[in-house]
């Protein structure tokens, strides 16, 4: 998986109806923008969404800063507030996302793309983390560029671009996002890998996290 532009990660979407998962960090608020200002993409129908999970402390300013995006750019927003089940034993990170993802199948049209932000550093840390959890080759190819979904399709256009390029985009565009706090949790398997792990790989392989996620796409193939 050679790394891209943010442009040319997005061509593929080009004509497609697209619904945006927007939680209003970094990753998304960029993606949504790079879509809304795309005038191949534009044109065939942008909308956004967020999911409310009330875990958050700040999860109401989450949603405040969600509706000012999308108001600024003329982007529609649906934004749905889910219960997250605490006693499933599946843990709260687990159960926020089966109900963020049963949310997004309730508002997918039929044949619209739902469009997620993940990008190379989150597939490397995937790849990482079903490494060690001694996963087959099916799931170290980890996350998947595009599959069936609902009424449509999910698609992650974003995994051969770097979070570094997605930063220097957001402050190139003068664009605000919000920090969750949660990421700096080292006692959360994927923030210590983030924050620890694949910076000392770097240290040694500078390319790694792109060697990591170029694995995972050998294997899907």
């Amino acid at each position: 998986m050679n790394r891209q532009t943010l442009e040319q990660a997005l061509q593929g979407l080009a004509g497609a109806q697209v619904l945006v998962g927007l939680s209003g960090g970094l990753d998304s608020t960029v993606l949504l923008h790079a879509l809304a200002t795309s005038a191949p993409i534009r044109p065939a129908g942008l909308r956004a969404i967020h999911i409310h999970h009330g875990l958050h402390a700040d999860a109401n300013s989450w949603e405040q800063h969600c509706i000012r995006l999308c108001d600024a750019l003329g982007v529609a927003l649906a934004i749905e507030r889910v219960q997250v089940a605490r006693d499933s034993g599946k843990g709260p990170e687990a159960s926020a996302r089966e109900a963020r993802y049963h949310a997004f199948q309730r508002h997918l049209r039929d044949g619209e793309q739902l469009v997620l932000a993940h990008h190379q550093d989150d597939q490397a840390e995937t790849v990482l983390l079903r490494l060690l959890r001694a996963s087959g080759s099916d799931g170290l190819a980890a996350m998947r560029p595009v599959r069936s979904f609902g009424r449509g399709s999910l698609s992650r256009p974003l995994l051969a671009v770097t979070r570094a390029d997605l930063l220097h985009y957001a402050q190139a565009k003068g664009l605000d996002w919000m920090e969750d706090s949660s990421n700096l949790d080292e006692g959360m398997d994927r923030n210590f890998l983030r924050h620890r792990v694949l910076p000392t790989l770097r240290e040694r392989w500078p390319h790694a996290g792109a060697a990591l996620a170029r694995s995972a796409a050998l294997l899907a193939e």
